[in-house]
């Protein structure tokens, strides 16, 4: 018997459905699995990848990038494209290139500028080596453009001029040098440039007033020169960073009197100077010891030594004046793509076979410069004793290669560039030593540890670089055994007269408002001027 036509309505409904149950699943509708990659794409692609070593990631070549898209990626490394596609035809160009991490990478490949709809291109982190090809005219579409911890060389090529679209420029821990170049002025879209840690000179060109868009301008860490008023049209910028360099001048009134943190760099500043240093002290000390992001310590040997507490949060920049007027901590290091941390990281690993084990359990550490001033030693020869311990980068763990670099001055002399703890100590948590004899012939003695904008940025974690100490301590070599004599007791009545000179230092640092050529770091960061002028 023929089946009613309800019946026979609702058997074609259920095929139906079963039909289309019965489809593969996948990431794409129907008509985007007959997307494809544009095919000089393509083989440039695969051209790049197979001069890296990555040709065993990038597919068999009948793949298509642009369905594959990810090839490696892990914490440290990252082998990735993205594309856009054509609606209408269906042909998909590279526009994102992603390929950061790996070591064995040296060399740019002449294939990578046949990728000429590319609108980012990340190759930071490898060890890329050589001048920057004049070719990189040709990727005219960039607005991403990062190459940062890398060992380029030579100068920034003319052809780079044609980049007008760019609006992330990141070009830091390299060896390009030569004048900054005027024709970044016409990539008046840039909102993030960081050139820092280089070997560029000579002035800002005035022609940098243009990038009216800038929010962050990095440029420590260079051989820039000039007039401090030069950087006043960059006032808008969210994040101005300057530091190491060479400039010179004063800055209006009424920066000085909004900025806190450019009155506490003032004051750092002025401690270095002579005005500050023309003062005798009836009871000058002649030694020092402080224990670098951890609380008081006392050791007993011939005499006791004790290690003043260092556990300050001093935020994004800041100082600490100690509490017996005798040392001053700053702290200048804030990143603008990285939470702001209290600047003390420690570890629960005791240290065996070492004098003194619990001062490498805590460390400071600052993104951009800490400086210790011991204030009001007496007149003569000294050792400086520095303690160190690398316990946040561990170079053998699988997130990759971490490597924690900065330099060392000591009463503006530099004795250290590059330090590597864990190379110098022998791997990671190793403690170790460095000591440097030093003549004190004023009231102030000042050491200074800053990144100079090289060694890896990210590896454990982001934020993981700058300078990090575990303890210092200063004394007379003369002293049998080398044992400084003991730390007065912090319930002996103050210096009255090291008291009068921290707060005149203080008072006469703010009325001046110098920045002069030997600045050890200026750091200024524009929010609450700028973005928040009522708060």
């Amino acid at each position: 018997m023929a089946p009613s036509p309800p019946l026979l309505l609702l058997l074609l409904v259920l095929t139906g459905l079963g039909l289309a149950a019965a489809q593969p699943e996948g990431p794409f509708p129907p008509f985007q699995q007959q997307r494809s990659t544009n095919a000089a794409d393509a083989a440039a692609l695969r051209a790049v990848f197979q001069q890296w070593g990555l040709a065993a990631a990038a597919g068999a070549p009948e793949e298509d990038p642009c369905q594959k898209r990810v090839w490696l990626q892990s914490f440290a490394t990252n082998a990735s494209i993205d594309c856009g596609c054509d609606a209408a035809n269906g042909e998909c160009r590279i526009t994102h290139l992603n390929v950061t991490g790996f070591w064995n990478i040296s060399v740019i490949p002449p294939a990578l500028f046949n990728l000429t709809e590319l609108v980012s291109l990340d190759l930071s982190n490898n060890n890329l080596s050589g001048s920057i090809p004049p070719e990189v005219s040709n990727l005219s579409k960039l607005e991403t453009w990062h190459f940062n911890n890398n060992k380029l060389s030579g100068p920034f090529p003319n052809e780079s001029s044609r980049l007008g679209s760019l609006q992330s420029l990141w070009m830091f821990d390299n060896y390009i040098e030569g004048l900054l170049p005027e024709f970044i002025a016409n990539f008046t879209n840039l909102t993030d440039l960081r050139i820092y840690g280089m070997k560029l000179r000579g002035p800002i060109p005035k022609n940098f007033s243009n990038l009216i868009n800038l929010e962050k301008l990095d440029l420590r860490s260079n051989n820039l020169s000039g007039s401090i008023q030069q950087l006043l049209p960059y006032r808008s910028s969210r994040y101005l960073y300057v530091g190491e360099n060479n400039f010179s001048g004063q800055l209006p009134s009424e920066i000085v009197q909004s900025s806190l943190a450019f009155e506490n760099l003032t004051l750092l500043n002025c401690l270095g100077m002579k005005e500050c240093n023309r003062t005798s002290y009836t009871n000058p000390i002649t030694s020092f010891a402080v224990n670098c992001g951890g609380k008081q310590k006392t050791y007993q040997d011939s005499l006791p030594i004790t290690f003043s507490d260092d556990t300050s949060n001093l935020g994004a920049a800041g100082i600490h004046v100690d509490t017996d007027k005798q040392w001053v901590v700053s702290h200048v290091g804030s990143d603008p793509v990285v939470s702001e941390s209290p600047g003390i990281v420690n570890t629960n690993q005791g240290f065996l076979g070492v004098d003194m084990p619990e001062l490498y359990q805590t460390a400071r550490t600052s993104r951009s410069a800490l400086s210790y001033y011991v204030v009001g030693l007496s007149n003569g020869k000294y050792t400086v004793q520095l303690f160190f311990a690398e316990i946040v980068i561990d170079s053998q763990l699988n997130h990759g290669p971490g490597r924690r670099l900065f330099n060392i001055d000591i009463q503006d002399q530099n004795i250290k560039t590059d330090f590597d703890i864990t190379k110098e100590a022998g791997g990671f948590r190793r403690p170790m030593n460095i000591t440097y004899e030093v003549t004190v012939d004023n009231p102030v003695l000042k050491i200074h540890l800053y990144w100079n904008g090289r060694g890896t940025c990210c590896i454990p974690y982001e934020g993981a670089y700058g300078p990090l100490v575990s303890a210092i301590r200063v004394f007379r070599p003369k002293n049998p055994n080398n044992i400084p004599p003991p730390t007065p007791p912090r319930s002996a009545r103050p210096d009255n007269k090291r008291r009068g000179v921290v707060v005149g230092i203080a008072a006469l640092c703010i009325a001046m408002a110098v920045i002069s050529s030997s600045v050890a770091y200026l750091w200024w960061k524009w929010v609450s001027l700028v973005k928040h002028p009522n708060a």
